[in-house]
């Protein structure tokens, strides 16, 4: 089984999105979107599960960050070499420009 580790940038990103929904929807809705997400990448842990890698980067030759569609959020992750861990990257709302989103991403060397 593998284990789950959080980037800064996962933590914070997570976080982000839970505040905007807590600010507008409230604190109960912001409760049922982290327990969907972190639900689903709890899944994450089983080393058989399916992965999927991040279209966008894979076209400019990045193969090793894989995304979970938590609709309408998409998880970004990585697998350590020796399959134990997976980090989480970050987390984004599939709703804005994903693809530019993950450039600035490489850019700035998040990736």
């Amino acid at each position: 089984m593998r284990k789950i580790e959080w980037t800064p940038d996962g933590i914070d990103s997570l976080n982000e999105i839970l505040e905007y929904y807590r600010d507008r929807a409230g604190e109960n809705i912001s409760n049922t979107i982290y327990e969907k997400i972190i639900k689903e990448i709890e899944l994450l842990k089983l080393e058989e599960i399916k992965t999927k890698q991040t279209q966008e980067l894979k076209d400019i030759g990045i193969f090793d960050v894989y995304e979970l569609t938590v609709k309408p959020w998409k998880v970004y992750y990585k697998i350590s070499k020796n399959n134990k861990k997976v980090y989480v990257l970050f987390v984004l709302d599939g709703r804005r420009n994903l693809e530019e989103i993950l450039m600035a991403k490489v850019i700035d060397n998040k990736i």
